[in-house]
């Protein structure tokens, strides 16, 4: 499921028109609109806000890790034309000096950004993007997703000669309806990523289970083995059941793939 984390109503009302959310009547702390593949939980604006709603849409919406989540808004930046969208490329928490960085997708043609997330609106606008949620949902995100499938999109909503009125609605919708189909076809870009990681993640669970089965491991043993295939996996891309002796037990082979790794 695609996951969007949206500050305020007004920006979140054209993403639920686009996708064809519907209210989800079972949220009571924060408001959360759905279909069958794509949540839009407006967290209110802060990043302990934006925290929080992250982990109430996953706890609400089944706990699956490694889900999709896009955090959406506006931002302020000293240069930049309002309404231009920008894919976030490195979160820095003003308050803490945190640094976040996500993965990016350096096939799919989106301008990037850094963004600082501040505690209270910033009235001193420099080069950086300025918002108030980015590095609290990327931060509590982190915990349930690979950084593969967590991302920040912001528009520019004010720079240092101008700003638009927060209070109409309209001029809202407008800004970010322009930007939808883009928006949009990131979000494919994602789902790809996505696709890939679970195809990925499928093959090894095959490979951990017809080990399971062979070796027979103890608890911790299953825990270890599952660690050190993943681990295997990454540095040659596939695992190679030659390397192992199954006249052996599930230690011993434990033994086998790490030497392998380290070689």
């Amino acid at each position: 499921m695609i996951h969007f984390i949206v500050a305020t109503i007004k920006e979140a009302r054209p993403l639920i028109d686009f996708y064809k959310l519907k209210k989800n009547n079972n949220s009571c702390e924060f408001q959360i609109f759905q279909n069958n593949n794509i949540s839009l939980t407006v967290s209110k604006i802060g990043k302990v806000s934006s925290a929080l709603s992250v982990s109430h849409t996953f706890f609400e919406l089944g706990k699956k890790k490694n889900q999709i989540w896009i955090n959406f808004g506006l931002a302020g930046i000293k240069n930049m034309d309002i309404g231009k969208l920008f894919l976030v490329n490195k979160i820095i928490d003003f308050d803490s000096s945190k640094l976040f960085f996500p993965h990016i997708i350096s096939n799919f043609k989106l301008d990037h950004k850094s963004c600082v997330t501040y505690s209270k609106p910033n009235e001193e606008l420099n080069n950086l993007l300025s918002d108030m949620e980015s590095s609290g949902f990327f931060e509590s995100s982190s915990k349930f997703s690979s950084k593969e499938l967590i991302h920040s999109l912001k528009i520019i909503s004010d720079n240092e000669s101008n700003k638009i009125d927060f209070n109409n609605d309209e001029q809202i919708y407008k800004l970010i309806e322009k930007e939808l189909k883009n928006i949009d076809q990131f979000k494919n870009e994602v789902v790809k990523i996505w696709e890939e990681y679970y195809e990925e993640n499928q093959k090894l669970e095959k490979i951990i289970k017809s080990l399971t089965e062979k070796l027979k491991p103890t608890f911790y043993q299953k825990h270890e083995l599952s660690k050190l295939i993943k681990l295997y996996y990454s540095k040659y891309q596939k695992f190679d059941h030659n390397i192992l002796d199954y006249s052996k037990d599930a230690k011993y082979n434990i033994k086998l793939i790490l030497e392998k790794i380290s070689l």
